[in-house]
């Protein structure tokens, strides 16, 4: 009953001859269309822009990146409010929004009433939305929000014709809200999907429902508590809606909710499906299901609060019975309340990062991403080191797993390894995260842990349980990505466990990755390559074993002085023949202002021998300098400033080694700049020359495929540092050098004179001493005469590349490998290369 209509019954004595109809207009209680320029009451909040501009012949509140806005209104003594919101984006990629949202709660939670996605973002078009949400009515604190849900500076969403209106009075009648979807997405044909559909009466007078009808086959109400039954205000009943499909279609209806809402008195919810044929089959499990499970059970997992200690990393993993997951999971997963959930402790902390000011660095950096199910794995739309708001960290998101457990009540279990990495930098901490989920939007909690790490100076263990939502959605191309994935899966090299080179070749395993060289307390993993097979040791954690060895992510550092700037310019110079002899002056114009650069080459910076340095002692110039003004510069115009003016000039080019990072990093723009004046503006040098022509046709991984860049338009990839590897892109690199001979298909993809010097198979040129005359450096490689290790009676070289932390791949001349990641600084290898040397000798 409306308020009119009580007031007319209460204050109507007589009749006259003819009644006028009363009605009651809709008050406005706030609008802002920023036409006066000004976004005044609003208060701003988040990274990126946000203020008042000018697009399209119209003033919005423009915001970028995650910048948000917030404003505040009291709806006391007003019922039937409604919020309108208006609008538009521009520059959207991926999982990006903009967002107009209401919350009724003091911002506890948060309702859209407008969105605008990626497709929809020409930068001019406004959308509009309008939502009445429970609990607006009558209340003292109602909370507008707009905000750019982006990861990029230029992810721009405009707000405006932000309206909230009211009818004078306060509501003595019921009033029907729903929440839930009848949307259930693709199901597989002979299985179901539920979906709970919640009935709440949020009037101040009791809510009658009939008889509900609609859902006939293939949808149906299997619990059905709200059919015929009264809600007092305030309370609410629950439906259980399921999706059965048993053929191949889609499916539509209505579910018709009759009530005594007079304002909806049939309140209708739209029914879609798609049954499917699930023919996806890959990589079944065998299992009955029938698992014992003491820790992240269901129940934790549904109900919990945040764990008071860590788990064993077994828990994570797929267990031995595991059974074929029923549930097929495609769309986004968001997690809430990272910047404050969860738990810290610190192992290791250099820099006192973690110091009671700074806590940034104990929480997750938001999560909201796109994952494809193909049978029993799930895996990322994103690869390799994702941009971030956060000012600390930057997510890795690796392949997972996806299975089901008869204790999960119809839900399926996922695993999904993860990474952190410092911003800017190459430290990695290693990660797993578990929930469960059922249909399209049905999620539990989301537990996570990190109990590992590559990272000398900053250590630390992070694990907890927080809340999450599952929007599940047809993700366009999925059949072309799923077989993407399951190619990359088929491409990886044959891995064995270490221990099986004592059968394979009678060799003794424990001499890799031996005690004595390397704390195992500190080894991420190692591996020794022959014969195209990467056997594999370590995946150790504070909490056991990592359960995802293949796909864990491991930084470069240092390695990429080899494995980027050195291949890069070996193919550069395989198609351009003479750009190693190029002057670095003639290629970057900020080093050409310095005449130290005019007779320096491109090889010459690759060797780290520009005749420009401080100090030639050993690693002496890799200072506090070099971390300020190259490490923590973000952006590239401070970078090559530093790179290029920062030492003097003290030597001949190509006569002293002095190591420099800058080298490098000026190396790396010389060959970018260099291909986009030869082979067009677009190219680039990391993804089209060493991607493109060398990394691709090995198929290593899409994590490897990334750089790190600086933080501009610029994007200068890193030559020096800021790679990702997993362990079979390290061994498929290992062996590419040696005992493939730098050839793809038989095919020489390398300059040869680079090449070969590099690799020590040319006598007269070990390239120069790089701290001792045991000791060289060529063409963006280490080398050691290993002769007296080995017990050769010539000298023998042995090439490497090499990592800050405790990071070697050793690259030996009977076409091996040996490679191990760790963290403690140290960088012994004597052992493997003997134990190699037993299998197949390789004294010169």
């Amino acid at each position: 009953m409306s308020f009119i209509t009580q007031w007319l019954k209460r204050h109507f004595i007589w009749v006259c001859t003819i009644i006028v109809p009363v009605t009651t207009q809709a008050d406005t209680l706030l609008y802002d269309d920023f036409q006066d320029g000004n976004a005044n009451g609003w208060s701003f909040s988040g990274s990126g822009y946000g203020y008042v501009s000018y697009y399209a012949g119209n003033y919005s509140l423009r915001l970028s990146k995650s910048r948000q806005a917030q404003t505040s209104l009291s709806t006391q003594g007003y019922s039937n409010v409604s919020i309108s919101i208006d609008m538009a984006a521009a520059s959207l990629e991926g999982s990006d929004r903009c967002l107009g949202e209401v919350s009724v709660n003091g911002g506890a939670t948060w309702q859209t009433v407008v969105e605008v996605v990626n497709g929809q973002d020409n930068g001019v078009t406004l959308y509009n939305g309008t939502a009445s949400p429970a609990g607006s009515d009558d209340n003292p604190n109602l909370l507008l929000r707009l905000r750019a849900a982006g990861g990029q500076w230029n992810d721009n969403c405009w707000g405006d014709n932000v309206l909230v209106t009211g009818t004078p009075g306060i509501a003595t009648e019921p009033d029907i809200s729903l929440s839930g979807s009848g949307n259930f997405g693709d199901v597989a044909i002979q299985t179901s999907s539920d979906q709970i559909i919640t009935l709440s009466n949020i009037g101040d007078a009791n809510l009658n429902i009939g008889t509900i009808t609609g859902a006939s086959t293939p949808f149906s109400l299997p619990i059905d508590n709200c059919s015929n039954q009264t809600l007092a205000p305030a309370t609410q009943c629950t439906l259980t809606l399921r999706f059965a499909p048993t053929i191949t279609g889609n499916y539509s209806g209505t579910l018709a909710i009759p009530s005594s809402d007079p304002d909806q008195p049939s309140l209708n919810l739209a029914l879609n499906g798609n049954g499917i044929n699930v023919s996806d089959n890959y990589d079944p499990l065998n299992g009955d299901g029938n698992v014992s499970r003491s820790q992240l059970t269901y129940n934790w997992l549904t109900n919990g609060n945040d764990p008071g200690s860590q788990v064993s990393m077994n828990a994570f993993a797929v267990p031995a019975n595991a059974a074929q997951p029923i549930n097929s999971f495609q769309g986004s997963l968001r997690l809430n309340g990272e910047a404050t959930g969860g738990s810290f402790q610190e192992i290791r902390d250099d820099f006192d990062y973690t110091s009671a000011a700074d806590t940034t660095r104990k929480h997750l950096p938001e999560f909201d991403f796109e994952f494809i199910q193909t049978g029993t794995h799930i895996f990322p739309l994103q690869r390799g080191s994702i941009p971030s708001s956060h000012p600390e960290w930057e997510y890795l998101l690796e392949p997972g797993r996806v299975w089901q457990e008869n204790g999960d009540n119809g839900y399926s279990r996922v695993a999904i390894p993860f990474s952190l990495q410092q911003k800017n930098a190459n430290c990695m901490h290693n990660g797993v995260m578990t929930f469960l989920f059922q249909g399209n939007s049905l999620v539990s909690k989301v537990a996570y842990q990190i109990s590992s790490e590559t990272c000398l100076y900053f250590k630390f263990d992070m694990w907890g349980l927080l809340d999450a939502d599952y929007n599940g959605y047809s993700i366009a191309n999925s059949q072309a990505l799923k077989a993407n994935y399951q190619a990359e899966v088929a491409n990886r090299m044959p891995t064995k466990p270490i221990s099986e080179l004592a059968t394979d070749y009678g060799a003794d395993p424990s001499q890799f990755g031996h005690p004595s060289e390397t704390d195992p307390d500190h080894m991420t993993v190692y591996g020794f390559v022959i014969n195209g097979v990467n056997y594999v040791g370590g995946c150790n954690t504070r909490q056991g074993t990592y359960p995802y060895c293949e796909v864990l992510n491991l930084p470069s550092y240092s390695t990429a002085k080899s494995s980027f700037a050195g291949l890069a310019l070996m193919r550069l110079e395989k198609q351009y023949p003479g750009v190693a002899n190029q002057s670095i002056a003639s290629q970057i114009p900020d080093c050409a202002a310095n005449g130290n650069w005019l007779d320096v080459t491109l090889e010459n910076t690759l060797d780290m021998a520009t005749g420009n340095y401080d100090s030639s002692s050993y690693m002496q110039d890799e200072g506090a300098g070099h971390t300020n003004g190259l490490f923590l510069a973000e952006d590239h115009a401070s970078k090559i400033n530093y790179s290029c003016n920062h030492y003097n000039r003290l030597a001949t080019p190509g006569s002293t080694w002095v190591y420099h990072t800058s080298d490098t990093y000026i190396v790396g723009r010389a060959m970018n700049n260099y291909l986009k004046s030869t082979a067009g503006s677009s190219q680039d040098i990391f993804t089209n020359t060493l991607v493109g022509d060398i990394w691709a046709p090995l198929n290593v991984s899409p994590s490897a495929k990334v750089s790190r860049r600086t933080y501009d338009s610029v994007a200068q990839p890193f030559a020096g540092w800021g790679l990702t590897y997993l362990h079979d892109d390290i061994a498929k690199l290992g062996q590419f050098l040696t005992a493939d001979d730098g050839k793809i298909n038989g095919q020489s993809v390398l300059d040869t004179d680079l090449y070969e010097a590099a690799m020590q198979r040319r006598a007269n040129d070990r390239g120069l001493q790089a701290g001792g005359n045991e000791i060289r450096y060529n063409n963006g490689f280490w080398a050691y005469e290993s002769s007296q290790i080995l017990n050769c009676s010539n000298p023998t070289w042995v090439p490497f590349m090499s990592g800050f932390g405790g990071v070697t791949v050793l690259l030996m001349p009977n076409d091996t490998v040996y490679y191990y990641v760790s963290d403690n600084d140290t960088y012994l290898w004597g052992r493997a290369a003997i134990e190699s040397n037993n299998i197949s000798g390789y004294c010169q």
